[in-house]
C-alpha cells in the first residue's frame, strides 16, 4: 500500500470540511471573528477532521485487518489489534457525534458523549502502549 493510498483519508476529511465551510462561517462565534481569524478556524477544522479520518483508517486497519503499526518495523497483531482498532473507531465516531451535538448547541449530551469518546481514547492508548513493546518485528530477515 503506497503513501497516497494510506493518507487519502486525511485528504478526504479535509475536503469534507472545505465543502461545508459556509456552515462554519455562519456560526455566531466564527462570524464575529475577523476575516483572517475565520480562515484560521477553517484551517484548524480541516486539520482536525483530517486527523480524525486518518485515525479511522488506522482503527479500521486494526479492527478488520488485525494489524496495527508500531514504530521501527513492528506491528501489533491478532485480538489486541482488533480491540484497540475498535476502541479507536469508537473514540473517533463518538468525537464526531459530540462535535455535531456541540455544533447544534445541545451541550449536556455533547459533554457526555465527549466523555465517552475520551474514555475510549484512553483505553485505546493504554492497550496500544501495553502491546507495543511486545509487538514482533515485521520483515526482520529482509
Amino acid at each position: 500500500m503506497g503513501r497516497f493510498t494510506y493518507y487519502t483519508p486525511a485528504l478526504i476529511g479535509a475536503l469534507l470540511v472545505l465543502g461545508q465551510a459556509n456552515l462554519l462561517f455562519e456560526q455566531p462565534r466564527v462570524a464575529a471573528l475577523s476575516e483572517s481569524a475565520r480562515w484560521a478556524v477553517l484551517v484548524a477544522a480541516c486539520v482536525a477532521n483530517a486527523l480524525l479520518f486518518q485515525l479511522l483508517m488506522v482503527g479500521a486497519q486494526g479492527a478488520f485487518a488485525q494489524v496495527l503499526p508500531v514504530p521501527k518495523g513492528r506491528s501489533i497483531r491478532g485480538r489486541a489489534a482488533v480491540v484497540t482498532g475498535a476502541l479507536i473507531i469508537g473514540s473517533v465516531a463518538l468525537a464526531m457525534i459530540a462535535g455535531l451535538l456541540q455544533f447544534e448547541a445541545i451541550q449536556p449530551a455533547a459533554t457526555w458523549v465527549w466523555s465517552a469518546s475520551a474514555a475510549c481514547a484512553i483505553a485505546a492508548i493504554v492497550l496500544y502502549g501495553w502491546q507495543a513493546p511486545l509487538a514482533p518485528r515485521d520483515f526482520a530477515d529482509r
